[in-house]
């Protein structure tokens, strides 16, 4: 679930590009102050400005595996309630991903996830529009770790672009203004999508792995 300042431009650019729906413009503006702040995280900043060191590194990663950690079950339930729509979990598995780029990295967990309570079917589709819109700006960060990295792929897996991201994005949209014509689905949506941007700010700002 990429983030951080300078990638609402990336997110701002395929919302340019998309028609103006009725469910899409009620969850961006039930979550713009959350949105806000998490675009302005401190994590994401010697990243997005080229001079991260890699315990910076570790640290975000570590941040998103304690996010779809405790996430996970809410994640599924959301992606099941969505199936009807077209619309599948990703193929690239987002925990086993950052698993792989962590190990990749020599790091280890420094603790346990955060704890997530339940929630209900129609919520956890509003955790699934905030992961998948999130996942536009991967592109940013994937191009910042380059200073980083280098041409080395190992360890930044989780920040690939998805070849076909667009299209995906695209489905979801629709998919959410399907699913938000059900009773009373709408504000269940934009209630879950406000509790996936506490919870992601809460873990990029605690969450911490160890090198």
């Amino acid at each position: 679930m990429p983030s951080g300042s300078g990638l609402s431009e990336a997110r701002a650019r395929s919302r340019r590009q998309q028609p103006d729906a009725s469910v899409r413009n009620h969850l961006r503006a039930r979550t713009a102050q959350a949105h806000a702040r998490l675009d302005d995280l401190p994590v994401f900043h010697p990243i997005l400005a080229g001079h991260a060191d890699w315990p910076d590194y570790v640290r975000l990663l570590g941040a998103y595996h304690a996010f779809y950690t405790a996430a996970c079950q809410t994640l599924h339930a959301g992606y099941r309630e969505l199936l009807p729509f077209g619309v599948d979990p990703p193929e690239r598995e987002p925990l086993a991903t950052l698993a792989g780029d962590l190990l990749a990295l020599g790091a280890q967990p420094a603790g346990p996830a955060p704890r997530l309570h339940a929630t209900t079917p129609a919520r956890a589709v509003g955790w699934v529009w905030v992961v998948e819109g999130s996942s536009l700006g991967a592109v940013v960060i994937d191009r910042a770790l380059d200073a980083l990295f280098g041409a080395r792929r190992d360890g930044r897996r989780f920040f690939e672009p998805l070849p076909n991201k667009g299209i995906r994005w695209n489905g979801v949209c629709a998919s959410m203004e399907g699913y938000g014509q059900r009773r009373d689905a709408l504000e269940c949506i934009a209630a879950g999508a406000q509790e996936a941007f506490v919870f992601i700010e809460r873990c990029l700002r605690y969450a911490h792995y160890d090198v």
